[in-house]
């Protein structure tokens, strides 16, 4: 077997390829775009962004479906379009550089305050997007938006074991993470979500002046949040972006044609593929729509057309779940099944009620219990939802369905901040439109500020932890060890058993796991309290095959007791790899032998 580390190429040469894979998949959106809708305008480059994406993760769904996908295959895309990039910036050069002028020019007139407000600005976007190209350290990313693409191109094939539980999740983002995982650019998905929020608040500021447009990017870059979803491969980012375009797109939008709603369609599909709840933000996106409607729009011929492509783009998804898991939306109709499996449903449950925060909601989106937990919340900016009931006067329908997006998540998803930044991001429009130019708006001018200042801290300690990954390859693995989570122990584990060794592991950090492992579910959601689940369980191992088991020093006592052979045979503490230096702490894992002889089979029946 094969781990995310064989895939890996020169660090600074992959840094500097998935910043040129992401430029350039920008630039070929964007000409693509304007050749078929004849527009420039901001929102419109994001649309086109973001159906760039939605072409390139469905070509690679496909192909993945029909068992095709290849690193070979992968690397003709990868470089069809750094090429296709290189051909457009340097067919017209002074275009490619405009952008760059026009803010320097902008920059060179401001006063010195907001001179001070677009420096301050300027130095936190770069660096989320230094943060965007170093490795992959985070325990999600590790899971299954890269473990995934990892088994992927092992298997030439999207069918993979669906024992993995979280695998199931599993949408158009990780179609773009096995592109970035085959040219050895696994940091992709984060650089492509920084593009993302570029396009956004280039979108979301378009029609303001220089100052409100200052202050709504130094409020969205101070979300603390982003300090967790930025630099990610999860593409939750991406969704959230993605939706707040399309709620742009409509709120602002006098005169749509047909081609241009199905593009708007388009890039909510895109959406809705990438993350289960974004089906939520979908059903919002078509309230305002149809709220917004003018009589000149054909209700009946957009609903065709939306049936069509929602027929066309999550189709495969959907046909996918049916034919491996026989539920289209898994894990969430599980219960409805005659004979359900009980570990599934747990996590299910596990997904739907997960907390980032001990602290209670709605305490959990402004406060944190921990400095180390401080990219859990949304922080003060929260507070912009409580002006929903005076926006309702002139923006209608855009308070309606953010009230029902809010309603929502709160009644069906979980309730922490990265499900609440969505809807806070679509705020800012009609926030802005009746604010901007009112006296008390210099309050939040200077509460963003201060928000953003109060954030740059921790992306420095973030630069610190993880920068040195960019320079070279030995201290690439020097930030994994240090903040990689359950790099170590892989490293370990590969020292301590032999190559054929099977394992049973509830590490998370799948993707560095080069030899075959049981899924880490199954150990933990399994009922120790039920001796028929356990029966279910010592059954799986035998199946599997398993000659170790990988268990902490706690919280783990009742696996320990049933299925270890004796005491451990090797034990280990190492620091808990985080990117926060406030996470800072020990654990103790150990190694005991497993019996799949035949004496264990006889005892699993």
């Amino acid at each position: 077997m094969t781990s995310l580390s064989d895939y890996f190429i020169s660090a600074p040469l992959s840094a500097l390829l998935t910043l040129s894979l992401g430029i350039s998949l920008a630039l070929l959106s964007d000409r693509i775009g304007k050749w078929i809708f004849k527009t420039e305008e901001p929102v419109h480059s994001a649309l086109y962004f973001f159906a760039g994406l939605l072409a390139i993760s469905w070509l690679i769904w496909l192909i993945s479906l029909a068992g095709m996908v290849s690193v070979i295959l992968l690397k003709v895309i990868f470089w069809s379009i750094i090429l296709c990039g290189i051909g457009i910036a340097a067919a017209n050069p002074a275009k490619f550089w405009s952008p760059f002028d026009r803010k320097l020019s902008v920059l060179k007139n401001l006063k010195s305050f907001e001179l001070l407000t677009a420096l301050t600005l300027l130095v936190a976007m770069v660096g989320y997007l230094l943060l965007s190209l170093t490795v992959p350290t985070d325990s999600d990313s590790l899971n299954y938006h890269l473990a995934l693409p990892v088994e992927m191109l092992q298997k030439g094939s999207l069918w993979f074991n669906r024992d993995n539980l979280h695998y199931r999740l599993a949408g158009f983002g990780e179609m773009i993470n096995v592109l970035g995982v085959a040219n050895g650019c696994p940091q992709l998905g984060s650089v492509i979500q920084m593009i993302a929020l570029g396009h956004t608040l280039n979108a979301l500021t378009a029609r303001l002046q220089i100052g409100p447009k200052l202050t709504i990017g130094a409020f969205v870059a101070g979300i603390p949040t982003l300090l967790f979803l930025l630099p990610n491969q999860k593409h939750q980012l991406t969704g959230i972006l993605c939706t707040t375009v399309c709620f742009l797109f409509i709120s602002n939008s006098a005169g749509l044609t047909l081609s241009r709603i199905r593009l708007l369609i388009l890039v909510m599909l895109f959406a809705s593929g990438i993350k289960y709840s974004f089906l939520i933000s979908g059903i919002a996106l078509i309230i305002l729509f149809l709220l917004k409607r003018k009589d000149d729009v054909s209700l009946p011929k957009v609903a065709l057309n939306f049936a069509l492509l929602t027929l066309c783009v999550l189709g495969p998804q959907l046909v996918f779940r049916w034919l491996h898991f026989h539920d289209p939306f898994s894990p969430i109709f599980e219960g409805l099944f005659a004979d359900p499996d009980p570990v599934v449903q747990r996590f299910y449950h596990y997904i739907k009620t997960f907390r980032e925060s001990s602290m209670p909601y709605p305490a959990n989106l402004t406060l944190t219990d921990s400095p180390g937990k401080v990219s859990t919340i949304l922080g003060p900016g929260v507070l912009v939802l409580g002006f929903l009931p005076f926006l309702f006067r002139n923006a209608k329908a855009e308070t309606v369905s953010i009230i029902f997006l809010i309603a929502a998540i709160s009644l069906g998803s979980q309730l922490s901040s990265r499900f609440l930044m969505e809807p806070i991001l679509w705020t800012i429009p009609p926030f802005a439109m009746a604010y901007s130019q009112v006296r008390n708006f210099r309050f939040f001018v200077w509460f963003s500020r201060l928000q953003l200042l109060c954030v740059l801290p921790f992306i420095a300690l973030g630069l610190y932890s993880l920068g040195p990954s960019l320079f070279s390859d030995s201290r690439r693995t020097e930030v994994l060890l240090n903040s990689a989570n359950g790099y170590s122990e892989s490293v370990w584990l590969d020292q301590e058993l032999p190559n054929n060794a099977k394992i049973a592991t509830t590490s998370h950090a799948r993707a560095f796991l080069n030899r075959p492992f049981f899924p880490w579910e199954y150990l933990v959601f399994t009922s120790t309290h039920k001796p028929e689940e356990m029966l279910l369980l010592r059954k799986k191992l035998v199946n599997y095959g398993i000659d170790y088991i990988v268990l902490p020093e706690r919280g783990a006592e009742s696996i320990q007791s049933e299925f270890a052979e004796g005491p451990p045979f090797v034990r280990k503490t190492f620091p808990l790899a985080t990117r926060n230096p406030f996470n800072r702490k020990v654990y103790s894992v150990s190694i005991f032998r497993t019996d799949t002889t035949s004496r264990g089979t006889e005892r699993a029946k």
